[in-house]
C-alpha cells in the first residue's frame, strides 16, 4: 500500500489515496471514503477521539486491509502496527511507539457486521457501475448461438427482463483456530481423531460473474443436520432477487433447489446431475441439441415443514442443453445443461 501525506489521521480518504484511486481511473466511484464513513456512523463505532489516540476507526480499518495485502510475517499484528507507526510519521509528522495490543484492542471494536457491510456495498456500486447486461442481441445473434439454439428459444430469451445479476455459487471450507470454543461448535472432522484435527466450517459463497466479487456467505458446521451447502444457500435466499440467474455445479440440481429459485423469480444453469437422465423418453425436442423435460416432486425431505411442501409445485419445466468440449486436455467430451 503506497502512502501519500497531509491526510487526516480520522479521514477514510486514505483507503482511495493509498490503493492509489484517482478520479481518472475506472470504477474511481466505487472506493468512496463516504461508504466506509457511513457504515461506521450507521453502526456508532466511536472510539480513537482523543488528540494523542492513534487507532481511530479509519487508521484500525487501514491496518487491518493491510494484514490481508501482505503474507506470512507481514500479515501479523506486529507488522500492521508498525506500518501504523510508518502512517503515522507521513500524515502527523510525529513518532509514535509501535504497540501491537493496542492495535489489537482497536480491531476488536470493530464489528464484523460493519466489515460485511462495507464489502457488500461495494460489491453492489462494482456491479452497478460495470457493464449492464440489459440486451442481450450481440451475444444471442453470435454463430455459436445460432447454431446451438432453435428461433423459438431465441425469441423467448430475448423476451426475458436482463437486468438481473449473474451470480455463481462456491462451497468451500476452512480451518478455525483449534480453541475449545470453536470445537464445540465448530467440531473437526468425525474421520480424524480427537485432537488431531481443526475445526471445520463449511462456507458457501454467491459471487459475481460480471466483477468476480463476493456477494454474500453463509457458513456452518461442517457435519450435521443442516450443515449441507443446499441448507447454507438457503440462508443466503434474501441475497436473492428476481430476475437473478444462478449458475452452480450439478451438486445443487436438484428438484428441491430449482423449485426454490423458481419460487424467487431467480432463473439457474448448472450441470445436469448424474443421478438425472440426459435423454429422458417423455422430454419434448427442441433441437439436436435442446429439449424441454419435466420433472415431477418426490416426497417431503425431512428439513422440510408441510406448509412449504404444499406450496411447492408438483411440476417444473426445464431445458436440457448439450454442451459440446473440444479442449486439449479436458476430461470430458461434452456434458448436458440443465436450466430454467
Amino acid at each position: 500500500m503506497s502512502i501519500l501525506p497531509r491526510l487526516s489521521l480520522r479521514c477514510f480518504s486514505m483507503f482511495q489515496r493509498s490503493m492509489i484511486q484517482t478520479n481518472e481511473l475506472p470504477l474511481c466511484e466505487v472506493l468512496d471514503s463516504s461508504l466506509f464513513a457511513k457504515a461506521f456512523n450507521e453502526d456508532e463505532v466511536v472510539f480513537g477521539i482523543a488528540d494523542e489516540d492513534v487507532f481511530t476507526p479509519a487508521i484500525t480499518l487501514w491496518a487491518m486491509i493491510s494484514q490481508f495485502l501482505f503474507k506470512q510475517e507481514s500479515r501479523s499484528c506486529k507488522a500492521a502496527a508498525g506500518r501504523v507507526v510508518s502512517l503515522i510519521a507521513q500524515i502527523a509528522g510525529r513518532v509514535v511507539a509501535q504497540n501491537a495490543g493496542n492495535y489489537c484492542r482497536a480491531k476488536a471494536r470493530i464489528p464484523v457486521a460493519t466489515i460485511k457491510k462495507i464489502a457488500l456495498r461495494l460489491t453492489s456500486q462494482a456491479e452497478t457501475g460495470c457493464l449492464k447486461f440489459d440486451d442481450l442481441t450481440t451475444v444471442l445473434d453470435s454463430d455459436q448461438a445460432e447454431d446451438r439454439l432453435s428461433p423459438r428459444v431465441i425469441a423467448e430469451i430475448r423476451s426475458l427482463p436482463t437486468g438481473g445479476r449473474i451470480i455463481m455459487v462456491d462451497g468451500f471450507t476452512i480451518d478455525a483456530p483449534d480453541t475449545a470454543e470453536n470445537q464445540k461448535k465448530y467440531p473437526q472432522n468425525p474421520a480424524q481423531k480427537e485432537g488431531l484435527g481443526f475445526p471445520i466450517l463449511r462456507c458457501v459463497c454467491l459471487i459475481s460473474m460480471i466483477t468476480g466479487m463476493l456477494i454474500d456467505l453463509g457458513y456452518a458446521a461442517y457435519s450435521g443436520k443442516g450443515t449441507g451447502e443446499t441448507a447454507i444457500l438457503r440462508q443466503l435466499s434474501s441475497t436473492l432477487r428476481a430476475g437473478d440467474i444462478v449458475v452452480a455445479d450439478s451438486y445443487h440440481c436438484t428438484y428441491w433447489f430449482i423449485a426454490f429459485c423458481i419460487k424467487l423469480g431467480v432463473h439457474v444453469v448448472m450441470k445436469n446431475h448424474h443421478q438425472r437422465d440426459d435423454n429422458p423418453r417423455d422430454a419434448k425436442r427442441i433441437s439436436a441439441t435442446e429439449r424441454t423435460v419435466n420433472w415431477s416432486r418426490g416426497p417431503r425431505p425431512n428439513w422440510m415443514s408441510r406448509k412449504e411442501y404444499r406450496h411447492t409445485p408438483e411440476i417444473i419445466e426445464l431445458r436440457l442443453s448439450d454442451v459440446s468440449v473440444d479442449t486439449p486436455g479436458s476430461r470430458s467430451e461434452g456434458f448436458t445443461i440443465t436450466t430454467t
